[in-house]
């Protein structure tokens, strides 16, 4: 796979991106329109899935940040005791994130989205949130904020200013998996899909992942959540909702139960020991 192809997968809503990196340290990650309240909302929903990673092992070694935004989740999980390292494919967020103060010894990468300029077996666990789905549904796809195709109406047409989408979602797993050690886990928050969560397990267990964990953080639009997101919920509230709400939904929502909405995954996929 050439390389520019693969940067526009990864780019192809970059300049909205640049644009994002200065909406704020959650807005630009999150819903850039959206309130605080929602925001904050979402956040502690990742921060809940950042908690289960920390209890997966007791063990504090070096962390990568695959898709790293503004170092929200650098600063985190380095104030629990782990090495922390960030990629991102937009400068303008790592900008931000050196902005926003990064963590002492914490070192972060431009790239081109896929290849991760590390060692072989260098990292003990690796953490994504709300970026794999870039490389895996075509721009336009609802989750990537597009909407449903009118029937009747054509397809997208492709230009030399718009080349023909070429997933590199087997691409990253297969990345992640030669950096990470054996025994180490890629733990990914997806953010926003519309699709079963066998999409995305698919290519991590081909090459040769094993999938550990899957469960729902988030049904979007559903009222209880939208509740807890409305002015009627005072701010100060919101933290300890949006933690109740996750920790509902983590132990009792079927992930493979049939649904045609939005929802937000948490995946735990474990590389075996040789």
């Amino acid at each position: 796979m050439s390389e520019s192809h693969t940067r526009v997968n990864l780019e192809t809503e970059g300049p909205r991106w640049r644009e994002r990196a200065k909406r704020g340290e959650l807005s630009a990650v999150f819903s850039p329109d959206g309130t605080e309240r929602r925001n904050l909302f979402l956040h502690t929903l990742s921060l809940c899935a950042a908690h289960r990673a920390l209890a997966l092992t007791e063990k504090r070694g070096v962390l990568l940040d695959f898709g790293c935004g503004t170092g929200r989740m650098l600063r985190f999980f380095a104030a629990h005791g782990w090495a922390v390292i960030g990629t991102e494919i937009t400068a303008e967020m790592l900008d931000e994130a050196r902005g926003f103060g990064l963590p002492d010894g914490a070192q972060v990468y431009l790239t081109d989205g896929v290849a991760i300029p590390l060692p072989d077996e260098s990292v003990d666990m690796i953490w994504v949130c709300g970026v794999l789905k870039y490389s895996l549904f075509e721009p336009g796809a609802i989750c990537r904020g597009g909407s449903p195709q009118v029937p009747g109406e054509k397809g997208s047409q492709h230009t030399n200013d718009n080349p023909p989408f070429v997933p590199t979602y087997r691409d990253i797993a297969r990345e992640m998996y030669r950096v990470l050690k054996p025994g180490g886990w890629v733990v990914n928050d997806e953010i926003y899909v519309d699709a079963p969560p066998a999409v995305f397990m698919r290519d991590f267990e081909n090459v040769g992942f094993v999938t550990q964990d899957v469960r729902v953080l988030q049904r979007y639009f559903e009222p209880f959540a939208k509740l807890l997101q409305s002015p009627r919920m005072p701010l100060w509230c919101v933290r300890g909702a949006a933690r109740f709400y996750a920790a509902v939904r983590l132990r009792f929502d079927n992930p493979r139960r049939e649904f045609s909405g939005l929802r937000d995954y948490f995946f735990v996929w474990l590389k075996r020991k040789h």
